[in-house]
């Protein structure tokens, strides 16, 4: 009977069976041996090979922390510029809509002045008197107490509101009424004086103090209106996180003001002494 037989198994079967038993022992130890060997070279063979892969595995993680916080500082300092370069801007707007409704204010009070009360209008007319009283007479001493104590409560007010969530309303209306008393004391002043009395006597020694200290209670309500609004923000959750920073600017920004503002009364009285007598 016909049997299928490989072409090469004649040469299994002159083999004998234990020369293929040795052979298959030989290709163990060989592959248990490369096995070994492979394991001492990855195992460090003295303390120096120990040491010296323990310092390469620090100074790995080293730079991996070094790049990390280089990123991190990279990614800080972008955003810092960023609010550094936008907090200026964001001041501007600010001081400029305060300063629009302090106009509005100056502009609706000049307008509106008939509109009073007459037990308002006769406080406000004997107010405005003495004021004038003060100046033609020349009275330098009481010029300047009057103009700094009003100009004073008036910083003073900003100041403390805006160490208060209610300052982020309180602020612009205080320079709404600003503008408010400063329009009515001027339409007052012609009423009292004459049109042209009036305009002489308010371009020569009003005008000038009054815009400067304008300009000076702007400036500090920006500064209270950003710490009332960060303070705002603090009570809501929403962040806060400069209002350190920006409580230590109003403060500086109030002392300053305030000095600058005893200037701007020592300019008004000179202007009262050069020109108050000619009225």
């Amino acid at each position: 009977m016909w049997t299928y037989r490989p072409a090469d198994s004649t040469q299994y079967e002159k083999q004998p069976r234990s020369s293929v038993l040795q052979e298959t022992a030989a290709y163990r130890q060989r592959q248990a041996a490369d096995l070994q060997n492979r394991r001492e070279f990855s195992r460090p063979q003295t303390l120096a090979d120990a040491e010296r892969i323990r310092s390469r595995d620090g100074q790995y993680r080293k730079e991996l922390v070094r790049q990390v916080g280089t990123a991190e500082m990279g990614t800080g300092a972008v955003a810092r510029h960023t609010v550094s370069r936008s907090a200026p801007r964001r001041s501007l707007r600010t001081g400029c809509v305060l300063g629009g409704l302090y106009l509005a204010g100056l502009t609706a009070g000049a307008l509106c002045s008939h509109a009073l009360s007459e037990p308002m209008l006769t406080y406000v007319r004997y107010f405005t008197s003495i004021d004038l009283t003060l100046r033609t007479a020349g009275n330098a001493a009481m010029v300047f107490s009057v103009g700094f104590l009003s100009l004073f409560c008036q910083l003073t007010l900003l100041f403390v509101a805006g160490f208060c969530v209610l300052g982020v309303g309180l602020i612009p209306v205080t320079m709404l009424l600003k503008g408010a008393g400063a329009g009515i004391f001027t339409a007052l002043l012609y009423q009292q004086l004459g049109p042209l009395k009036g305009l002489l006597l308010q371009a020569l020694v009003f005008w000038l103090p009054e815009t400067l200290g304008g300009l000076l209670t702007t400036m500090l309500s920006v500064s209270a209106l950003q710490v009332s609004c960060g303070l705002m923000q603090s009570c809501l959750g929403q962040g806060g996180s400069g209002l350190c920073s920006a409580s230590r600017r109003l403060l500086r920004r109030y002392l300053t003001v305030c000095f600058v503002a005893m200037l701007v009364c020592g300019l008004s009285v000179i202007l009262t002494l050069i020109f108050g007598g000619l009225f």
